[in-house]
Formats: C-alpha cells, structure tokens, sequence
C-alpha cells in the first residue's frame, strides 16, 4: 500500500494523529517496534514541518525515503562483481518533494544550522547540448567537494542526462534524517536514491527497478567517486527481516534468513571517512592489478571481466596457480612503472588515474588484488553460513575481512602497533607449500587470508579489538569504505548490554562521545509512502 500524493497538511495530520492508514504503511516497512516507530515519526514529522516552513502547508506533496544501510560481509568489492550481504537498518532520509512548473530545484534540511538552503536550476548545470555522455559531462564539473547538496544534483542531473531530449520540471524539497554523517552507514547515497525515486515519480518518468541500482551508482560519480552500486541496490531491493545477498554483472538477488539469537551493533567511531581519493585510488589499483594478470597470461584473459573471475574454478586450475599467478604482481608500482608495463592501455590507465592522487609510496598492488580475491571468497560463503546459523564460522570471516583494512593492533594492556598487510612473495610461496600440507592446507584457503586494502584507521582498529574480548562476541569488523565511520559487533542477544557498557566505558567516555551505538534492526527498502 503507497499513500502517495497529497496536500502536506494532510501528510501532517497522518503523521501526528497516527491515522490507521499511515500506522499500517508504517508497520509493513519498520514492523511493530513501538520504540522504532516512535523514532520514525518523529523524523516523519521532522521533514514535514521544514517543508511547511518553507513553502507552506497547502502544496501537494510526496515522501520518498532511503534507509541506511550495513555490509555483514563483502567490502569493497560490490564493484569487482562480489557478493554483499546487506541490511537496511533503522535510520534513513526521508525527502518531501512538490513538482515546480519550472526547472528549479529547491532544497531545504531539517538541520538547517548545518546544511543551508540551496537551489540551482537544471538547465544551468547541464544545458542540452551537454546531454547525452554521461562520464564526460561529469569529468568537466567544478564542484565544491563533500557538499551535501552533491548528491541531490547527482540524482537530479543524471536522470535529465539519460531522458536528453525531455525537458524535466524541478522539485521543492525538505530532508530530514537521521543516519550518522561519513559514518560508513551511506547517508550520501540515502540521499541519491530518495531523490530519484521522487523525482522520476514526480516526473512520470521510469527506470527499470533492477535497473535502478547502477544508475543510481553512475548518477554518484558526479560528487568525484568512482564506486559501485552496492549500496544503492541495499537501500532499492532490500526486505524487512531478511539479509540481502546479491553481486553485480549480472545482478542477482537472494534473500537469506536473519541470523536467530544474534544481533548486529553498529558502533561509530565518530571519525568522518577520507574524502573519495583513497577510495579511487585502490579502485584503480583492482582493476591495474587485473589488466596486468592478463599482460602476463594472456591464455586467461577471456575469461578475467572482472577481478571476482580470479578464482580457481573459473580459470579451471589450482589455487596453488591462483597464488602463482599474484606472483606477477610487484608490492609497489608506480605511475610510470605501470604504464611501462602496460603501454597499450594508456587511454585506460588515464581515466584510472585522472579522479586521485599518485600515492606516494607507489600502488599496494598485490596486496590489494589479494584481499579483493579473498574477499569475493569470504561473501560468496555468507550464504551457506547463515543459512545454517553458523555464526561463529561468519564471525572469523568477519574478523579476517577487517585484517585486511587493518592499520593497527590493540593487544591487551600494550600501546598499539603498526600493522603492514603487504605480502612478500616468500609469503605466497609458504601459502604454496601449506597447500601441500594436509594439516596446513585449510589455512592456506583463499578465503582465511586477508591481503591488504589498508582503509582501516586506530579509531576503528581499536573498537574492534575491543569488542572482540567480550564474551559472546563472535566477529567484529568496518563496514562501508572505512579510514572512518562504524564497526559492526555480532553479538549474542544476550550480551549485547555488556558489550555497549563495555564499548562505553572503554572507547567513548574517555573520547568524550556518546550516543554512538546503533542495535541494528532490519527494515524495508526505499521507495514512496
């Protein structure tokens, strides 16, 4: 049941008065919480309010929203062709939008001391000779970096992009939500998707729903990054009480059980995560890592399209072969040595270095294409580990992810050390010889090592280590792009109170920080109300 359109005093009479038609929508998408639906009204109530203050009651109006989201497992490979494992939790955006009769769009936000009004006009940013070429058009925009309103005109400019020759009407909008800002919990894209499904709805324009993930994901490039969809198809398709297993090329969908007697604490290190050319650089480092895999074995590239494709049963050898192939794979190349070693790919390597920085140190190659293999073998196992409740196999793979991104180790009552995920290829030749080893072997799995994508940071390293030690914890580990953002606890149902004292006396209040850990409950995906 949608309500749809309608005048938005009438919006605020349903909400305050909690009419059975605006409880039974909010039961199918929140379920009967009393607690979580008091806090959605309140936000509901939120975004109607600053829309009324800004443009009044009596316009007709529609409220999208999109929730946050977390990864169980899978990071940093929905856009390799992984699998990831997604809940839509209970924190979200919710948008109210009025179609104008012009092409301005207005935005105004609930926390109207942080985010100003803005407005811009479509025609301006993108005029019609501009349409058409998506990537070229964005690689030409000056934009004020980490601006929220980005990700109102990404949503906005790239639907007018894809339907050219159709002059599109603004919308007036007011935003409320309350997902933790760079927290890794997707509050940017929360708002990329509520407002294209307002605006194509208001527009009476349609993308395909399966489609709607990777436009939503090339309608982000437009704030400077050059991730997946992941996050976008978590908030589109996900279902209340049920986790999200899906990957990319193609999309595939599949719904699995929520795990029984555990429950998922979001934990915020309240460090905002690095602007996006970290994320672009190791999202350029996967895909120099494979280009340079099928310079050298050229019998295997048909069958490489994408960096989950670097596994033993697709190439149909062993993964001793997988390790040897890395092999090839210095631990540190720079811009020049890479384009030495791939002189015919210069109009690729161009676009893969144009959004970043050169590191300094030079590319972690075969680190990175190590954790990204590992990774895609982790995610792909989530499936059969929930399905039969085998939370404490989840919780190693979960622990072993996060290795991968992790900058420091906190052991108990020592100063922290430095960690150094690079592999050596002394390193791959033990993991080679513990094949051989029938004791050995299944330490030497694909999916037990944890190569080095290096986007942890202390904050997080230490939340981690410390969740880890209370009893009836069984896996902790980042969850969104990391150098930031939240930790995700799995804990017994039970122990979730001593973890939160524990996390609270042990990491917040000596930070001076509270109201910093989520219970994660699942709700339903985006859409209109």
């Amino acid at each position: 049941m949608i309500i749809g359109q309608q005048k938005i005093s009438a919006w605020q009479n349903d909400v305050g008065n909690r009419t059975p038609k605006m409880i039974d929508r909010f039961n199918m998408l929140y379920g009967a919480d009393v607690d979580i639906l008091d806090s959605r009204i309140s936000l509901f109530h939120q975004a109607l309010e600053t829309f009324a203050t800004a443009y009044g009651t009596e316009r007709d109006a529609i409220i999208s929203r999109a929730p946050g989201r977390i990864n169980l497992l899978g990071n940093h490979i929905d856009h390799r062709g992984g699998h990831c494992n997604y809940i839509a939790v209970n924190r979200e955006t919710i948008l109210v939008a009025s179609l104008r009769t012009d092409d301005r769009v207005n935005i105004h936000n609930a926390l109207s001391d942080r985010f100003e009004p803005r407005e811009f006009s479509i025609n301006e940013l993108l005029p019609p000779q501009k349409r058409g070429n998506w990537l070229d058009y964005i690689e030409t925009v000056d934009i004020i970096q980490r601006d929220w309103e980005n990700y109102i005109r990404a949503a906005i400019l790239h639907a007018q992009d894809h339907f050219a020759d159709t002059p599109l009407k603004g919308m007036d909008i007011a935003i409320a939500g309350d997902i933790p800002i760079a927290a890794g919990l997707s509050s940017s894209s929360s708002l990329v998707v509520s407002a294209l499904e307002a605006f194509l709805h208001l527009n009476n324009l349609e993308v395909p729903h399966l489609d709607k993930a990777e436009f939503c994901g090339r309608a982000e490039w437009y704030v400077g990054t050059r991730g997946g969809s992941g996050d976008h198809a978590a908030m589109l398709y996900a279902q209340r009480q049920s986790v999200l297993h899906l990957h990319f090329f193609p999309l595939t969908i599949q719904e699995l059980p929520l795990p029984t007697g555990y429950r998922v604490v979001a934990c915020n290190s309240c460090v905002e995560h690095a602007p996006p050319g970290i994320f672009n650089e190791r999202i350029a480092t996967y895909e120099m890592g494979l280009l340079l895999i099928k310079q050298h074995y050229p019998q295997y590239a048909d069958h490489l399209d994408h960096l989950r494709d670097l596994n033993a049963n697709n190439l149909n050898i062993s993964l001793a072969d997988i390790y040897r192939l890395l092999k090839v794979l210095p631990e540190r190349m720079s811009r020049e040595e890479i384009r030495e070693a791939l002189p015919d790919q210069s109009d690729q390597l161009d676009t893969l270095f144009s959004p970043h920085d050169e590191p300094v140190e030079g590319y972690r190659v075969r680190q990175v294409v190590l954790f990204g293999i590992a990774e895609c073998a982790r995610s792909a196992q989530c499936k059969h580990l929930l399905e039969s409740d085998d939370m404490e196999g989840f919780g190693h793979l979960k622990y072993c992810s996060h290795d991968g991104d992790r900058q420091f180790a906190f052991p108990n009552n020592q100063p922290e050390s430095v960690i150094d995920n690079s592999i050596s290829e002394s390193h791959i030749n033990q993991l080679i010889a513990q094949l051989d080893d029938p004791k050995q072997a299944p330490h030497a799995q694909l999916h037990h090592q944890s190569g080095g994508y290096d986007c942890s940071c202390k904050e997080l390293d230490q939340l981690v280590d410390l969740a880890s030690q209370v009893p009836g914890v069984v896996g902790a580990g980042l969850t969104g792009g990391g150098l930031g953002g939240c930790v995700l606890v799995f804990v017994r149902d039970d122990a979730v109170n001593h973890l939160i004292d524990t996390l609270q006396e042990s990491f917040y209040t000596p930070k001076g920080l509270s109201d910093a850990m989520l219970v994660c409950a699942s709700v339903a995906g985006s859409g209109l109300i």
